[in-house]
């Protein structure tokens, strides 16, 4: 049995063809460099501290209970990346080597 292709579905293939052609891509170009390593995350403790460290790029405000407005008056000057319009902050959990005597080194992101 054959299928009916409606011009709805057909005009949303057509586009979506060419992303697979670049998938493979880059999509996401973090050019940020780090501006520190706090114990601060915004989404699941915004009023104290984590129970594990973070990396963080953008704007140097690294405290929990920063706000959407903080870092849209943000001077871009002040930030770690290269496009002046973003004034957006970026973090991930920090990444560390632990030596087999225990030590943790902080690993720092190579992006």
């Amino acid at each position: 049995k054959r299928m009916k292709i409606s011009a709805a579905i057909l005009a949303l293939a057509v586009p979506l063809a060419g992303v697979a052609e670049v998938a493979h891509a880059d999509f996401f170009r973090n050019d940020f460099l780090p501006v520190g390593h706090v114990r601060t995350d915004a989404i699941i403790d915004p009023e104290c501290l984590s129970d594990h460290v973070h990396t963080f790029y953008g704007p140097p405000l690294l405290y929990p209970t920063l706000t959407f407005e903080d870092l849209r008056n943000s001077h871009p000057s002040l930030s770690s990346g290269n496009i002046e319009e973003n004034n957006s902050l970026y973090w991930h959990p920090a990444v560390y080597h632990v030596a087999e005597n225990g030590k943790k080194t902080l690993q720092e992101s190579g992006m």
